[in-house]
């Protein structure tokens, strides 16, 4: 056995490297239409909260939000029409921006139509459990179930909502059968 920089103990034919302190690990990103794989690196941190993030494009993208906590799921966006088609989306409480970046929440990043940052957002409101969709920041229009959203409106399950040439269905986790906080 010897002992790390950090202070943990490990066995050397067992291991090349400290098993406990942080260490890259090898992804990929998935094919977008007309590009390529390309492996990242991400820095797994072994602390209690790690703080997990990929580089993209020269910027640091978090793959946890919150510094490292993970959030609990509350529903989904699932594309059933458009280049991502089949792609699901992790919808968290408060603020879920849909664009292009990787950087946005829901990164729709294979449909060119959809504005990079910030074309629409979904909005868990924890406190009554629903689901909101308004526009975004951005010049590109937003439609639920076919009807443009000029300001918030509800959504239910089963509502499609479309960005560029997009189709997103909304499929809630967090209902009156449950809830997070109970």
């Amino acid at each position: 056995m010897i002992r790390c920089t950090e202070g943990h103990f490990y066995d050397p034919a067992k291991h090349h490297a400290c098993p406990w302190c942080p260490k890259p690990v090898e992804m990929a990103m998935p094919v977008i239409p007309g590009g390529k794989t390309t492996p990242l690196r991400a820095e797994v941190a072994s602390a209690p909260a790690p703080a997990v993030a990929i580089p993209v494009g020269g910027k640091t993208v978090p793959l946890m939000r919150g510094g490292g906590k993970v959030e609990p799921v509350v529903g989904w966006l699932v594309c059933i029409e458009g280049p991502d088609r089949g792609q699901d989306f992790r919808l968290h409480a408060a603020k879920n921006f849909i664009g292009r970046s990787p950087a946005m929440d829901i990164g729709v990043a294979g449909d060119e139509s959809v504005s990079r940052d910030k074309h629409a957002v979904v909005t868990f409101e924890p406190k009554r459990g629903s689901f909101w969709l308004a526009p975004g920041e951005s010049s590109g229009l937003v439609y639920c179930n076919g009807n443009v959203v000029h300001a918030a409106i509800e959504l239910k399950a089963g509502d499609v909502i479309e960005v560029g040439k997009s189709k997103l269905i909304i499929v809630p986790f967090v209902t009156e059968q449950f809830r997070w906080d109970s």
